[in-house]
């Protein structure tokens, strides 16, 4: 069954010159800053967030699949913000979307209209590794409105790594964040949303919680998911991306970034 977890409330030689740079800024790994939390209240509002360093998901150059599907900003567009404390991770996203919260449970999870957030808790990590570690996660939130099931998806993290650690949530239907909690209001546009994540929930006896520290940098990605025209049988399903492509679910050296600050 499940469990209620939100509420609404510029000759040859120039070009030769400046291709190297061009190519430099193309390939170069977004990031954004997560400022600690100030008494962020989960209530569907950001008037207690730092808005200074958005995720800005909006281009069709973002569009990781089904393109020809995608109709613009208007029909599906994001902007991610991301927090913390020594607790907590909290994230928040301001959704442009003509059709919100559609889910349909018929669908595979990644199939839903859904938000996912890519995350590493190893600061140490080599951003241009190829294969999931084990301080690896990908989690779903499915946006179905007044319900937003989680999962964690670990499939892509080779056995050896996963220190006992797998998929959990991956059939739908469930919340699997000991301690989340999220709020949704609605807007003119689409909606915003609004959570915590306890950082232990990226833990467990062979992986140790992550300690935050201001100057940590963190790999990281978001991507939505949107179902234009939700029906069962539904077959084209675009999803957007921040950073990378569709091989953002298995190679993480395709994310960006997210340095901690006070």
């Amino acid at each position: 069954m499940k469990k209620k977890l939100c509420y609404l409330t510029l000759g040859a030689l120039a070009s030769l010159t400046f291709a190297v740079p061009a190519c430099a800024e193309e390939t170069a790994r977004p990031n954004i800053t997560a400022y600690k939390a100030q008494d962020i209240a989960i209530d569907g509002s950001l008037d207690e967030w730092n808005l200074e360093s958005p995720a800005i998901v909006k281009d069709a150059a973002q569009v990781i699949r089904d393109v020809v599907f995608w109709q613009g900003e208007n029909d599906c567009s994001a902007a991610y913000y991301l927090a913390w404390d020594e607790d907590n991770l909290y994230m928040a996203a301001d959704v442009t979307e003509d059709t919100p919260l559609g889910a349909i449970e018929m669908l595979p999870i990644d199939g839903e209209d859904n938000l996912k957030l890519y995350i590493s808790t190893d600061p140490s990590a080599d951003p241009e590794r190829t294969e999931y570690g084990t301080n690896d996660f990908l989690v779903y939130f499915v946006m179905d409105e007044g319900y937003w099931d989680t999962a964690i998806d670990r499939s892509m993290v080779p056995k050896e790594s996963r220190e006992r650690f797998v998929s959990v949530g991956m059939d739908g239907g469930e919340s699997v964040l000991d301690g989340y909690e999220c709020a949704v209001s609605m807007t003119a546009t689409g909606f915003i949303w609004e959570a915590v994540i306890p950082w232990a929930c990226f833990s467990n006896d062979n992986i140790a919680v992550y300690e935050p520290q201001a100057g940590d940098t963190l790999s990281c990605n978001f991507a939505i998911t949107d179902i234009s025209y939700p029906c069962p049988g539904t077959e084209y399903i675009p999803q957007m991306a921040w950073s990378g492509t569709e091989n953002i679910n298995t190679n993480p050296s395709e994310w960006g970034s997210v340095t901690l600050a006070e």
